[in-house]
């Protein structure tokens, strides 16, 4: 007989609602006393399975939060009360026979989600006892919010961000290839997973990553954007501020200094060929220092062609809104970033934009590990007002991405950046 775990009533199609509508008015006209009068049963009730309910050749052990089911046995119709994991579901006797009782799962319903102590247990009690019945109750299918690193390659760590990663079946990268070696966190939140070989990185409708657990499959969230290239700005390899056989598109700030730019630094390895250093203690009190920062230029002609940012028209339409675009780069630190700011300020049509990020907010260790940090473009504001489309932040002549300290004490930095980009969140 074929097993199924059952899914939330809202991924059902509309053929099978008519068809349960159907089902309760037909169980609603059955087994009802001449008086209206709940029934008083003779005997315990008894639990031979759980199926589908359009399907009458089912049965299954499991199931998620929010689904309907249709319990089956012997003395249901007089069901007082139904337990999923100890917490009690509402009962409607017109939808019970003496053999069959549909019900719908409780999103409130404890699972390993929220008790890693849950029994994994169905009870029924009716007049004259009562029964249980293994049955699991699965958390909802899982969500990825962040990827620590989006420019990792074959062979490296990444860990994943978000929810129910329970049962963790199979971790699918781009190219729909699968990863072998993944390990949950204990609370579902944190998956991290190894790379595997053979992605298809060139792609870019193939560069979704998800998840598949026993409760289903991630949905594709745009904002995850792992092995996606377009809109590179700054990399140090083929968009450097030195080499003019490259596109030149960095006029001053730490890649003034060659020596400020590597492939190896105090333990921090590559991303991606080599990356830009800042070394140095960042004073306080938003302090200013060349060496803490990038100066893109935007308008000289002859150094960088007037247009440093992409123009992809179905990537990055001028008239789209500057929210759905992210300023995105890799980051690495061997010193704690403590309440460290990355800051974008931009110059525009005489006045001055910028948003703020706190590093620590994706930076998790001060081991040289790589990690995303991302800022919003749709954030830069001036004095409250902000930019409204792309087409207007190209327009910028220069934008600088630079370290800030927003408190009194000297924080010591040692921090590699590479891989500077404009994603759009929304495609």
């Amino acid at each position: 007989m074929e097993k199924y775990i059952l899914q939330p009533i809202h991924r059902m199609n509309l053929k099978f609602l008519f068809f349960l509508m159907g089902s309760f008015m037909f169980l609603s006209s059955c087994e009802k006393d001449n008086e209206g009068q709940p029934i008083q049963e003779s005997a315990p009730p008894v639990i031979q399975g759980v199926r589908i309910p359009a399907v009458q050749d089912s049965t299954f052990t499991k199931s998620t939060l929010g689904t309907t089911i249709v319990i089956m046995g012997q003395n249901l119709a007089g069901t007082q009360q139904v337990f999923f994991n100890g917490y009690q579901a509402p009962v409607n006797p017109a939808y019970a026979t003496s053999n069959n009782l549909i019900i719908r799962i409780p999103d409130e319903v404890p699972t390993v989600a929220t008790n890693p102590s849950v029994p994994n247990e169905l009870k029924i009690i009716n007049t004259a006892g009562e029964t249980t019945y293994e049955f699991q109750v699965l958390p909802p299918a899982p969500t990825i919010t962040a990827v620590s690193n989006e420019w990792a390659s074959a062979g490296q760590t990444i860990t994943l961000y978000g929810n129910y990663f329970y049962f963790v079946e199979d971790v699918i990268f781009p190219g729909n290839v699968s990863a072998t070696d993944y390990t949950a966190s204990a609370d579902g939140t944190m998956l991290t997973v190894t790379v595997p070989e053979g992605i298809n990185f060139d792609d870019p409708t193939s560069t979704k990553l998800r998840v598949e657990t026993q409760s289903g499959i991630s949905a594709v969230n745009n904002r995850i954007k792992f092995a996606d290239k377009n809109g590179v700005i700054l990399d140090w390899d083929t968009r450097t501020a030195w080499d003019p056989a490259r596109v030149l598109n960095s006029t001053w700030g730490i890649s003034e200094d060659m020596s400020k730019v590597t492939s190896s630094f105090q333990g921090i390895t590559p991303v991606d060929g080599e990356f830009g250093v800042v070394n140095m203690p960042i004073l306080g009190n938003w302090s200013w220092a060349n060496a803490k920062l990038i100066n893109f230029g935007n308008n000289d002609e002859g150094t960088n062609g007037a247009h440093i940012y992409p123009k992809d028209p179905v990537l990055y339409d001028p008239n789209a809104s500057l929210a759905n675009f992210e300023l995105r780069a890799e980051i690495a630190a061997t010193q704690p970033v403590g309440e460290l700011l990355l800051q974008v300020w931009q110059s525009n049509s005489g006045k001055d934009y910028d948003t703020t990020v706190p590093l620590k907010n994706f930076i998790k260790s001060a081991d040289g590990k790589w990690y995303t940090v991302s800022i919003n473009l749709g954030n830069l504001a001036s004095g409250g007002a902000k930019l409204s489309k792309y087409g207007d932040f190209i327009k910028a002549p220069e934008f600088r991405l630079l370290l800030q300290n927003p408190t009194s004490e000297t924080i010591p930095t040692t921090l590699a950046i590479d891989n500077v980009r404009i994603v759009n969140i929304t495609k």
